[in-house]
């Protein structure tokens, strides 16, 4: 069977099973090696590597010459070793330059100067060398300036290395320039950099450069600078200029779903994977969603988390992911993701999930997703869920977690405060969504919730300390009792209908 064809005949079985409390999964669906036959069939698509020339004698001297002409030309002179690298010498270049580059006892001009001409050159193999200092050079203006220069060529096969490298870079010029090269091919996962560094950079150069740097990429965009991260995160991120990624990059993308493997399994490897999926575009999701179908469990489990990672931006996974609910290993982490999503056929499929009769594991994932699609048509089963005095507390707090979510958080509030209250229970769980309770009642208005939340807020405790689990408990207790004076305020109809 084909996954199209799975795909396709389990969103139906799914979108049709409703609520009913006695629904059944529909058969786990058949896997397939799906990630083996990606890599091998963009493998052939992309041929066997280019084999480069070697330099004789003369033509290294020339690149050497190009390199010490660019390292002492200004102004429209640089021009000239420029096009000869590109003309002249051509990918035989690359080697030497790499040399240079690499070279730390080599002057600093004649190393950048080195780079910018393997940037000229936009080939595989000059981008390589060029991401090898992004990652491995031990001087923050090496990385910096050699991540500028990526950003000028067309190797978009770069972008999973440079997202990796945002992660653990250290030094904020480096973020500069690796936000913009990841702008250039079009991703905005450095946005989040670039804002910071546009408000609190180290001088007022950095922060006009990040500043230009986010309005370029708004002006692209049709938008004002301050709409990018939220149509980044969003289900509309679509609307934001998107890339066509090159088989280059399509390949190193499978590499990376090859890399969440049980066979490759390496928990750093893992985690840099996952997260340089999770902060990849749109396109993404769809390219990765077929491995939802894949022979190893592992492969499996994490492309559904990447897929929970990215959120809305993931949407296009939503029928992937609403057919892997017939897989049992699967489900749970799949009911998580479809809720991250906001796939709105999901809601009767995850309804069924959280009936009784179904796994433990599989009702709370199907309980939490059901909040955060943001449909109420999820209430009626979160409601029937919600039974303290006959469903587990697990299960009570994931439901009661979801209404908040959903607007319905009036309702468990007060179960909410007697979780707090208790040495055995979820604290921290319960006190996550009372807040959250709190504040998006003070957002919406309503009265007395705004000075509530400021009351609830001040019993945090000290600002910057790690409290011991000692002060954590007094934390509950304290909350816990500023709940209940101030509950017959907030809900005096709720508490009176109740008898509280």
């Amino acid at each position: 069977m084909s996954l199209r064809a799975w795909v396709t005949g389990s969103v139906l079985v799914c979108i049709g099973c409703g609520g009913e409390s006695d629904s059944k999964p529909s058969p786990a669906p058949k896997l397939g090696p799906v990630v083996s036959e990606r890599l091998a069939d963009l493998a052939q698509q992309l041929g066997a590597p280019e084999i480069l020339l070697e330099l004789d004698a003369q033509d290294m001297e020339e690149v050497d010459g190009l390199v010490t002409m660019l390292a002492s030309s200004k102004g429209a002179l640089r021009a000239i070793p420029l096009e000869a690298i590109r003309a002249d010498v051509g990918p035989a270049a690359i080697g030497r330059l790499g040399e240079h580059v690499a070279d730390s006892a080599r002057e600093t001009a004649l190393r950048l100067a080195a780079a910018e001409l393997l940037g000229a050159l936009d080939h595989p193999r000059a981008a390589e060398i060029l991401m090898r200092q992004v990652e491995q050079a031990s001087e923050p203006w090496m990385r910096s300036w050699c991540a500028w220069y990526l950003g000028d060529t067309s190797q978009d096969q770069v972008l999973p290395r440079l997202l990796r490298r945002l992660r653990y870079e250290k030094d904020p010029g480096t973020f500069l320039w690796l936000g913009r090269a990841l702008l250039h091919f079009e991703n905005y996962a450095g946005l989040a950099a670039l804002e910071d560094l546009a408000q609190r950079g180290a001088d007022e150069t950095q922060r006009a450069t990040a500043t230009e740097l986010l309005q370029a990429a708004a002006e692209r965009a049709g938008v004002e600078p301050t709409q990018l991260a939220g149509l980044w995160s969003s289900q509309r991120a679509d609307e934001l200029p998107q890339p066509t990624p090159s088989l280059r990059l399509r390949r190193e993308v499978w590499k990376l779903v090859n890399e969440l493997s049980e066979e490759h399994f390496q928990l750093r490897g893992v985690d840099d994977a996952r997260h340089v999926l999770s902060n990849m575009g749109p396109w993404v999701a769809r390219e990765i969603a077929p491995a939802l179908g894949d022979t190893d469990a592992h492969v499996r489990l994490h492309t559904a988390q990447v897929l929970e990672r990215m959120g809305p931006r993931a949407v296009s996974s939503g029928p992937a992911l609403l057919a892997a609910l017939a897989d049992p290993r699967l489900a749970p982490a799949a009911a998580e993701a479809l809720g991250r999503v906001g796939h709105p056929p999901a809601v009767s499929a995850l309804a069924a999930m959280s009936a009784p009769g179904q796994a433990h594991e599989l009702r709370v994932a199907a309980l939490r997703a059901l909040g955060r699609t943001g449909l109420a048509d999820g209430l009626p089963s979160l409601r029937a869920a919600f039974q303290p005095d006959r469903e587990p507390t697990d299960l009570c707090l994931a439901a009661a977690t979801a209404m908040v979510l959903l607007d319905a958080g009036d309702e468990v509030a007060p179960w909410l405060g007697q979780q707090l209250a208790d040495p055995l229970a979820d604290g921290e769980g319960a006190e996550l969504a009372l807040e959250t309770w709190l504040w998006r009642n003070s957002q919406a208005e309503r009265k007395g919730f705004g000075a509530a939340l400021e009351a609830w807020r001040a019993a945090a405790g000290p600002p910057g300390v790690i409290p011991s689990l000692d002060q954590v408990r007094q934390r509950f207790g304290d909350r816990s009792q500023l709940l209940s004076q101030l509950l017959p305020g907030l809900l005096p109809e709720i508490l009176q209908a109740t008898g509280d």
